[in-house]
């Protein structure tokens, strides 16, 4: 396959391997290029066995020492020997994300993701993402105090009373968010977000088109990221990310039917959003990790 580049033409060679979406394959390719490739990228694809192939397409093309990095959706339809462009279905740069967690006790974990998401901040710079905490009186922590002490410059706590609901905390976060062309992606403790997981959400989220609901490798107990040993979790949808418009438009999480009731709310948000007509990508990411933990002292256990 040849992609042309304005005066640079990149023949590339796809090596093909496969990840697996409720049943669907999405074909997901590592490029082998010529010199005038700076590094080899992740390319990856979703398949429609009729109408063609949408890829996800990311280069870094070097020009006379110049280095340009590109990333966009084009189009690869059934029998056909060159690319297009997708010009309805693109991802938009510069968008704010916020991450969204429900918490109720758990300093630790707290503590965790605070310091996982800093972390995040300081190697990539990107000022245009806010984690969003919402705490049900958690005792164990003064969750504002510990992101007054961070150097995230953007966050915010939204104190909630009651019984802890993990949908009606993420709800609450959701609704925070009023710039409907902003990204909301809903996150949880217990995991390691990759210094590239804001970005990664940008990229695979199309306002009006596409949600994402990337998949983490679920470690054993006992292990972590240097002893790694588990599986990659297909059965839940902890993390979903769209537009706020979107998660207008699908209804969000249902309050009402999971107001205490842990575990479904997610199969239930993905339920609307395919409802309206929305997709949902889902791809294995490397270094999105889970970590091993009881339920003992958590919400009702």
């Amino acid at each position: 396959m040849r992609v042309h580049t304005g005066k640079t033409e990149l023949t590339c060679v796809l090596l093909d391997m496969c990840v697996t979406y409720r049943g669907e394959v999405l074909g997901v390719h590592y490029m082998d290029t010529t010199d005038n490739m700076k590094n080899n990228y992740l390319d990856e694809s979703d398949s429609h066995a009729v109408a063609g192939t949408r890829i996800l397409l990311e280069m870094d093309i070097k020009k006379d020492e110049e280095v340009l990095h590109t990333s966009e959706y084009v189009y690869l339809a059934t029998g056909a020997s060159s690319l297009c462009h997708t010009s309805n279905f693109q991802w938009k740069r510069n968008v704010d994300v916020y991450l969204v967690v429900s918490v109720k006790n758990l300093g630790v974990w707290v503590q965790h993701l605070i310091h996982n998401v800093e972390h995040i901040y300081k190697v990539t710079g990107d000022e245009r993402f806010e984690l969003v905490i919402v705490d049900y009186q958690s005792g164990d922590l003064d969750v504002a105090a510990e992101l007054r002490a961070s150097s995230l410059p953007r966050w915010k706590v939204i104190s909630m009373t009651g019984g802890f609901s993990r949908s009606g905390g993420l709800q609450a976060g959701i609704d925070y968010v009023t710039n409907p062309d902003a990204i909301v992606m809903t996150i949880d403790m217990h995991l390691t977000l990759p210094p590239g997981f804001v970005e990664y959400t940008r990229r695979h989220v199309v306002q009006g088109k596409m949600g994402f609901a990337p998949m983490f490798y679920r470690l054993n107990e006992g292990r972590t990221e240097v002893t790694r040993a588990g599986f990659w979790e297909t059965l839940t949808y902890g993390l979903l990310g769209m537009y706020k418009s979107d998660w207008t438009t699908t209804g969000g999480f249902d309050v009402q039917k999971y107001t205490t009731k842990w575990g479904g709310e997610d199969w239930d948000a993905v339920d609307r959003l395919r409802s309206k007509g929305l997709e949902l990508f889902r791809l294995g990411y490397p270094g999105l990790v889970h970590y091993y933990h009881t339920r003992a002292g958590m919400w009702g256990h």
